[in-house]
């Protein structure tokens, strides 16, 4: 048997056991201390107090339902509308019914508030010129238009015909489809006059000044007035982890209709009023109203229940709300949030609405805790383990970072060999030892069987 084998063996029959060495170093007392403290601050201070290590927790479950209410009235004129077909829908009274998409709320109480429009008025299915918008489309014979062909941007079916386009001011040709007719033309509504000035020199003191004047579609929101609309949230939440006696709304009880009436949500003067401003929504993530309502976006209503089950449920279980947006404002391809629905009046006419706006998403987190004497137990007990990291990173300091190193090994570590101890080299140990004659080895000094109590005696006495 090899002697690496038998030392492999031989770690089988080996015991260890702690030795206590009282070191006097300042360095080493004074980190011992400092660990100590830093172990025992973290316990209490982070995990018991901070983190309430001593609560049992349970995650929060929650309803929501959302109403939105508000009413406008637009009145532009033709010039300010600036759109070629139609601009008399633009003009009406709008009311949560029109602009809330669906009335009843999506996706967990989120909803969806149109801010701005196209409106493409009495489709039919029929045969009509593509929009030039569509740059694949754009033509000049026959040749360039494929029969059957359905472009992924486009609005119909080739039917192989390149034809004048529809567009007013347009002398641009475009492929004929099988679509509903007429095509949506989509330009927004509502622009502003820029103008260009140029100066061009024609003598020394003289300058021809050259002003031109252009129009910018979209750069107002059809309904801007929308920041004035108001959200209604209604959110309830329950612990059954608990017990079913942990049930509440976030509408407090201490509320009453003419409190909803008038109370609006404000983070320092009334943080609990379940009645949002749709423009508040939107600035309480840090946006502005207007420049979102052109394009729209994503944004969400966050609601946090931070519940301490320990004391009062109803003083001590009040949400917290925030307000963030979820899409990339700065997106350069297709920025925004839009959608088409088509409202059908009949077999064969439809009337078509490009809608953007605000999608408003409602979420809810949070959990509440109560006193278990179970966790209170786990923590304390990792807590204590962490102790013993003081024992591990002083032994290193004082055995190799600080003088006088090789005294502390020495004094820390010691080998005492029983007599039956299992032998590495047996061959050569054998000699060493005479078990007829009464002798044995102990630390390596051969001793009279008749002292062995007392040598086992010192040898445990120093440790």
């Amino acid at each position: 048997m090899s002697v690496c084998f038998r030392k492999t063996v031989s770690l089988v029959f080996e015991y260890d056991t702690p030795r206590f060495v009282n070191i006097n170093s300042k360095i080493v007392g004074v980190l011992s201390r400092f660990i100590q403290l830093v172990i025992i601050g973290y316990i209490i201070g982070f995990v018991l107090v901070y983190k309430k290590g001593y609560q049992e927790s349970c995650p929060v479950e929650s309803t929501v339902v959302t109403k939105v209410k508000g009413v406008i009235y637009t009145n532009y004129t033709v010039e300010e509308l600036g759109i070629p077909n139609y601009p008399q829908l633009y003009n009406r009274i709008w009311d949560p019914t029109d602009y809330v998409v669906p009335s009843e709320g999506l996706e967990k109480g989120g909803f969806f508030v149109m801010t701005n429009v196209v409106i493409t008025p009495n489709q039919t299915r029929g045969i009509c010129p593509e929009d030039t918008q569509i740059k694949l489309a754009i033509c000049e014979t026959d040749s360039d238009c494929e029969i059957g062909r359905s472009l992924e941007v486009g609005n119909g079916v080739q039917t192989g015909k390149c034809v004048d386009s529809s567009r007013v001011n347009s002398d641009l040709k475009t492929c004929e489809v099988f679509s509903w007719c007429p095509v949506e033309q989509d330009i927004l509504p509502l622009y502003t006059f820029a103008t260009n000035l140029s100066f061009t020199r024609v003598s020394n003191n003289d300058y021809l000044i050259k002003c031109v004047m252009f129009s910018r579609n979209g750069t107002r929101a059809l309904l801007e007035e929308a920041q004035n609309f108001t959200l209604l949230i209604k959110n309830t939440v329950a612990f059954p982890f608990f017990g079913e006696q942990y049930l509440r709304r976030n509408i407090l009880e201490d509320a009453n209709s003419s409190y909803l009436q008038q109370c609006r949500y404000h983070s320092h003067l009334d943080p609990f009023c379940p009645v949002f401003r749709i423009g508040d929504i939107i600035s309480g993530s840090g946006n502005n109203f207007s420049s979102v309502t052109i394009r729209g976006g994503v944004f969400v209503v966050k609601i946090n229940w931070q519940c301490n089950l320990d004391f009062d449920f109803l003083e001590f279980c009040k949400p917290k709300y925030s307000f963030a947006r979820m899409d990339n404002p700065e997106a350069k391809i297709a920025p925004g949030w839009n959608f088409r629905l088509a409202k059908y009046h009949e077999e064969n006419r439809r009337t078509l609405s490009k809608m953007y706006g605000l999608k408003i998403l409602i979420e809810v987190d949070g959990e509440a805790g109560k006193f278990n004497i179970v966790p209170l137990m786990l923590n304390l007990g990792s807590g204590l383990a962490l102790m013993g990291l003081v024992t591990i990173i002083c032994d290193i300091i004082a055995l190799y970072c600080i003088k006088h190193g090789e005294i502390y090994k020495e004094k820390k570590y010691k080998s005492v060999r029983g007599d039956d101890a299992f032998d590495v080299t047996p061959n050569l140990n054998s000699a060493a030892v005479t078990r007829g004659n009464g002798y044995n080895r102990f630390g390596g000094n051969e001793t009279p069987a008749e002292n062995r109590q007392d040598v086992i005696d010192a040898s445990l006495s120093s440790l």
